[in-house]
């Protein structure tokens, strides 16, 4: 027997009917897609279905799938002008206009912007249209004398018939009062809904496995208090939820009402951790930029994961272990978290105190010169390997937490946390050195999560594991043909002026590169020279910061040709103790002669991994 039964309803009897589950991901349809599904229903092809469901009591539909689709008809209902293909559907009208005003008789730039001013009074007469306003047959004869004076007004009646055809046009390109919806009724258990929502995404854009965590952990709920974090979770929630709303053209997301969870002050357990990945990314402007707290993806691993890691999971066991092993959920509910606001503000507080600590240990070493507030983040936003960071942490601190009332361990300081916040930053650059996080991925951080792996012994960092990784980074870049400036490389370059920070005087510094691009684009045998010659152009030997009043002084001369006169080199700063070394380098590219500058990009490269390893291991 078949747990579902099938409709078709008209689009308009379907508006006011429905409702978005709160566990739907965001609009991720483009602007092109959108475009191609309206094409698609104006020339009469089929379009899909939505998949729906009806609560017990309920007066609405919810829309389990078809999202994308109905709410891209709706923006059309709204906004027709933005998808009716005016040039194509309405040419002929236009130029009539421009004929009927005598616009076609103005020089050919005035045509055009006149033109243009025509083709917007028309997308507006539509969007009025559309949107049931009572719109005056002689709307756009008024628009056109507006937009353009001297047109004759004998030609009003002429422009009433063009509105009218215009008009007709729109109808016909898409009817949505008669267009008629497919329509799937879901008519097994709710709680076969989010099973339901996983599968029917199988065949289109695929649901990253948080949002189907989002769709299966709604009835775990989360109550919070009326204290500093708590809150902030709950209004970042609200504030989500009303940006989607907005987004989907004011379609209502099921069972939520801002007022209504500002008194309960409860949210679900999946919307506690995306409120909890964008706090802990604020917490951590030196590792994360911020602009990834608009990342989806991104936000829900920091948030599931960071709660999991303090309840002891590792990030394959976040659903639970196979034989049925409880998952975060209901180890977070058995723990008695579910309805403890006291307990809930307190891990948030202790969370994001570890995560202030991790930040506070890169903001010394990130800050980009001259800057106050600015890191550099290129490299540094790994979520995983910071993850780890905070794992380590937490089971040295607190470990696996299991109640309400959980405390630091006794001594903890002294069983390996104090050497572990003293190590996060080496470890960071030995493992970026040697691409240590390169696919290692969920099974290694779950080793920090449960101790197996620590960053607090020589296994982890010593000085004598940073030379080597510094060697087999800087063997590995001597014959990498480059000429963009490589991530690492710009962390480390970034690492480097900090501990020079007194040289870094101005408030804005840009990296340049010391072997100009162009002598480093100039041809050799058909190919750009850093090619020909496989010379690392964008790496660490042959970049340097630049202030803006430096860069004012050198003008438009190469930093080569400027050393020692328009700009003098600071040893200490870039690295360069004889600016003709560099003078050098350049000239003898130029002619066809690499050696020089692929020594100098070694040694320079050597020099600085050589300060980077002494400023690490340095107490």
């Amino acid at each position: 027997m078949s747990n579902y039964r099938i409709e078709t309803i008209n689009f308009v009897d379907l508006e006011n009917q429905m409702t978005i589950p709160t566990y739907q991901r965001p609009i991720v349809w483009s602007k092109s897609q959108k475009l191609a599904f309206i094409d698609n229903i104006s020339r009469g092809f089929p379009f899909g279905s939505l998949l729906l469901y009806k609560y017990d009591n309920a007066e609405q539909y919810s829309l389990i799938d078809g999202q994308q689709r109905f709410t891209t008809l709706r923006e059309y209902q709204r906004n027709p002008q933005e998808y009716f293909p005016i040039e194509a559907n309405a040419s002929c009208h236009i130029e009539s206009l421009m004929s009927l005003t005598g616009a076609n008789q103005q020089p050919e730039d005035a045509q055009a912007k006149l033109k243009s001013q025509f083709v917007a009074a028309i997308k507006e007469m539509l969007r009025l249209h559309a949107t049931a306003r009572n719109l005056s047959s002689s709307y756009l004869a008024k628009k056109i004398k507006e937009i353009y004076p001297a047109s004759n007004s004998a030609s009003d009646l002429d422009i009433v018939d063009i509105q009218g055809n215009l008009i007709k046009a729109l109808d016909e390109y898409v009817n949505l009062s008669t267009l008629q919806i497919p329509c799937v009724f879901f008519t097994g258990d709710k709680s076969e809904l989010p099973e339901v929502f996983a599968n029917v995404n199988l065949g289109g854009k695929k649901l990253t496995k948080y949002q189907v965590f989002a769709a299966q952990w709604n009835r775990y709920k989360v109550q919070l208090s009326q204290e500093k974090y708590s809150n902030e979770i709950l209004e970042r929630t609200i504030s989500r939820y009303e940006s989607l709303t907005d987004a989907r053209e004011g379609l209502e997301i099921e069972d939520f009402s801002s007022e209504e969870m500002r008194r309960e002050r409860v949210v679900t357990l999946p919307e506690f951790c995306r409120a909890l990945g964008e706090l802990v990314i604020e917490q951590c402007h030196a590792c994360w930029p911020a602009k990834t707290i608009e990342q989806d993806d991104t936000v829900d691993t920091i948030g599931y994961n960071t709660l999991a890691i303090a309840f002891g999971i590792r990030p394959q066991e976040i659903a639970g272990k196979k034989g049925g092993q409880p998952g975060l959920p209901d180890i977070f509910a058995n723990a008695g978290f579910e309805n403890a606001p006291a307990a809930i503000e307190r891990l948030i507080e202790r969370t994001l105190s570890e995560y202030g600590e991790i930040n506070g240990r890169f903001a010394r070493y990130l800050r980009k010169p001259g800057s106050k507030e600015a890191y550099e983040t290129s490299k540094s936003s790994g979520q995983l390997q910071f993850l780890s960071f905070f794992a380590a942490l937490w089971f040295i601190r607190y470990g696996a937490i299991r109640s309400t009332d959980f405390e630091p361990k006794p001594g903890y300081k002294k069983m390996g946390y104090a050497e572990t916040t003293r190590n996060l930053f080496r470890c960071f650059v030995l493992d970026m050195l040697t691409n240590q996080w390169k696919g290692s991925g969920d099974s290694r951080l779950g080793n920090y999560i449960d101790g197996t792996l620590t960053y607090a012994n020589s296994s982890a960092f010593s000085k004598a594991k940073l030379e080597s990784a510094a060697q087999s980074y800087l063997e590995s870049i001597d014959n990498s043909e480059s000429i963009n400036v490589d991530p690492i490389a710009k962390t480390l370059l970034t690492v480097l002026a900090n501990n020079n920070a007194h040289a870094y005087c101005e408030s804005l510094y840009d990296i340049e590169h010391l072997i100009s691009r162009e002598t480093l684009r100039s041809k050799k045998s058909g190919q750009y020279a850093y090619k020909a010659y496989k010379l690392p152009g964008g790496n660490l030997g042959n970049i340097a910061f630049l202030s803006s009043s430096e860069n004012r002084s050198k003008g438009s001369t190469t930093l080569p040709a400027s050393g020692g006169e328009l700009f003098a080199f600071n040893g200490e700063r870039e690295y360069i103790f004889d600016g003709k070394c560099l003078l050098d380098a350049d000239i003898d590219l130029k002619t066809g002669k690499p050696e020089t500058a692929r020594k100098f990009l070694h040694e320079r490269a050597q020099i600085m991994l050589e300060a980077l390893v002494k400023m690490l291991t340095q107490d």
